[in-house]
């Protein structure tokens, strides 16, 4: 585990990557913006900079283009935690209808242009009171951050790989807690607890489970019954990073066709990641894998509504390639985390998962989640 002094080093890298990219594109400030409505694909670029996630309504990191940025946070009760978990030295409490205003009087002191970063999750509302705040438009800076964090950090990484041993561990209370007239849910908390346990901070879970899968979702009520095909997406975060692990589990013994098909899915698995090597564009990571599904006759099955994407990146830390699609572009780089999954729904087998979180080596991916790639049962 890194010593605090080193936390701290990385993020102090990451201000100054930022500030020379600021200086790069001429601003004379930044205004990040987060709030409490975090999504795994989504990513939160206050968190990066201040190693702290936003709970209130609004959150405004003002970065100057020298110096430390001052953070400020809602509502103004918040300000105790946030001020025992960051590193910044500035934070301040503000009451939500007052945070525009605040913004104002610390922009007073910076040169125009202002760039603006984390509209994505910012509501219309209070983008417009931040403009009528500032008196003019601040410029569109919402890549810049996600661009400079596509690579992760010595910090990040070690984040990531013990959030992939967490779903590890989770996938494996699964294995073991599955059985015959237990809930989806029940078998949802048991996953969830094995992880908190080991811990994880948070959890986008989906676990659902049927004899024939149309695709994955939240757990319902309905007991398993033997014969269930159980697909799970395992997403645990450890302070402020996620990975994912997706697989498929058999109550009882799979049939051949059964083993055929995921077999297929293997198949492609291996295809995508032969593809995921640095400086080739991420869409040749989904081409692979389709090309494979879609040899063995199902091709048309290798586009919505049967399937959504190949893999994507993780959110809160960073977004970058984003969702790996036919056409995504964004060029593979050393020190890349992302999940490669070649989820499919095959009309003989239903929805079946696999997928690993990786990250990108100059020889290609490599693992992070540790559960070996096969298909999983027990006896019911």
């Amino acid at each position: 585990m890194l010593a605090q002094n080193d936390v701290v080093a990385d993020l102090r890298a990451r201000l100054g990557r930022v500030q020379a990219a600021m200086a790069e594109r001429g601003l004379g400030g930044l205004l990040l913006y987060a709030s409490g409505q975090h999504t795994m694909l989504r990513m939160d670029q206050i968190m990066y900079l201040a190693d702290v996630r936003v709970l209130g309504p609004h959150g405004v990191l003002v970065v100057p283009p020298r110096g430390e940025p001052t953070l400020l946070v809602t509502p103004a009760w918040d300000y105790a935690r946030v001020r025992e978990l960051t590193w910044l030295a500035a934070v301040e409490a503000v009451e939500p209808d007052e945070l525009p205003e605040r913004v104002a009087l610390h922009a007073s002191d910076l040169k125009d242009p202002l760039g603006l970063g984390g509209q994505q999750g910012m509501p219309a509302a209070f983008a417009r009171a931040i403009g009528a705040a500032l008196g003019r438009e601040p410029r569109d800076a919402d890549d810049l951050v996600p661009d400079l964090a596509a690579a992760r950090t010595p910090v990040e990484l070690e984040r990531i790989r013990r959030a992939a041993a967490i779903a590890d561990q989770g996938f494996q209370a699964l294995c073991q807690a599955a059985e015959p007239s237990l809930r989806e849910h029940e078998l949802a908390a048991e996953v969830e607890a094995a992880m908190i346990r080991a811990g994880a901070e948070d959890n986008f879970g989906l676990i659902g489970a049927g004899a024939h899968n149309i695709a994955i979702r939240a757990p319902q009520h309905r007991a398993l019954e033997r014969g269930d095909v159980i697909v799970g997406e395992i997403t645990p975060c450890y302070q402020g990073y996620l990975a994912q692990l997706c697989r498929t589990f058999i109550l009882g013994e799979p049939t051949p066709l059964q083993r055929e098909k995921y077999d297929l899915l293997m198949r492609a698995y291996e295809a995508g990641r032969a593809a995921a090597v640095p400086g080739r564009p991420s869409g040749e990571i989904a081409r692979a894998i389709n090309e494979v599904i879609g040899a063995a006759g199902y091709a048309e099955y290798c586009r919505p509504p049967y399937m959504r994407t190949r893999g994507h990146s993780l959110g809160l830390g960073a977004v970058v390639p984003y969702d790996l699609t036919d056409d995504s572009s964004p060029v593979l780089v050393e020190g890349m985390t992302f999940i490669i999954h070649p989820n499919q729904y095959l009309p003989d087998t239903g929805y079946m998962m696999l997928g690993d979180t990786v990250v990108i080596r100059a020889d290609g991916p490599e693992s992070l989640t540790q559960t070996p790639v096969r298909l999983y049962w027990k006896d019911a």
